[in-house]
């Protein structure tokens, strides 16, 4: 082979590499695009879920259920049914916990190794997905009956602690069916969520954490 043909084969190569790399940019922004189109104008989501959570080490699992209310832009309440009989709050002003015993509100930088990412969860239910881009690599595993979205960390703070989130909606793409968190300890937490209704009244008090 001459040096123009190597050039030319080098260069066909290299495109050949290129266009995947670019073919998958544009389905995540495409994928974005319809997701933020169908939440335009969402205000609430309440409903149940049932989450998984398996420890690596132990090799065991740790069944919960209960109710998420989010309300846009900013809002999560996330209640654990008994036994567990746990409330979270996640909101402008922090990380907020009450169980029968008490509450405690932690502020924003009291909720531990998961205060970094709490907000980008509340994003992957319901808020403005361009916003993870920064901070994550993203992929679409699948377009089966909705989206999956995958999310591997870049920033550091969530890096150290997360290894992977992922949420597959439902065919509205407003609504989410799951959601899941590998951790870099090796735990991992399987959230599946029952019928989401959307726009539902939801009662501002309930929405704020406790001054505990």
């Amino acid at each position: 082979m001459d040096r123009r043909g190597f050039l030319w084969s080098a260069a066909a190569f290299g495109c050949a590499v290129a266009l995947p790399d670019a073919a998958m940019a544009d389905e995540v922004s495409d994928v974005l695009a319809e997701i933020t189109k169908a939440r335009t104008g969402l205000k609430t989501l309440v409903g149940p879920f049932e989450q998984e959570r398996t420890i690596g080490l132990l090799s065991t699992a740790v069944k919960s259920s209960g109710q998420m209310t989010m309300v846009r832009p900013d809002r999560l309440r996330w209640e654990l049914s008994p036994p567990d009989a746990i409330t979270y709050w996640v909101g402008p002003e922090g990380f907020a916990f009450a169980t029968p015993r008490g509450a405690a509100n932690v502020g924003k930088g009291g909720a531990g190794r998961f205060g970094a990412v709490l907000g980008d969860l509340m994003i992957l239910l319901g808020g403005d997905l361009e916003k993870l881009r920064g901070r994550y690599d993203l992929s679409i595993p699948s377009r089966k009956d909705g989206v999956a979205l995958r999310a591997i960390p870049r920033a550091e703070d969530v890096k150290k602690h997360v290894k992977r989130l992922e949420m597959r909606s439902g065919p509205e793409l407003w609504t989410v069916q799951e959601v899941t968190i590998e951790e870099q300890s090796g735990d991992l937490s399987v959230i599946k969520f029952g019928k989401i209704s959307r726009d539902v009244p939801v009662d501002a008090a309930k929405m704020r954490p406790p001054k505990g």
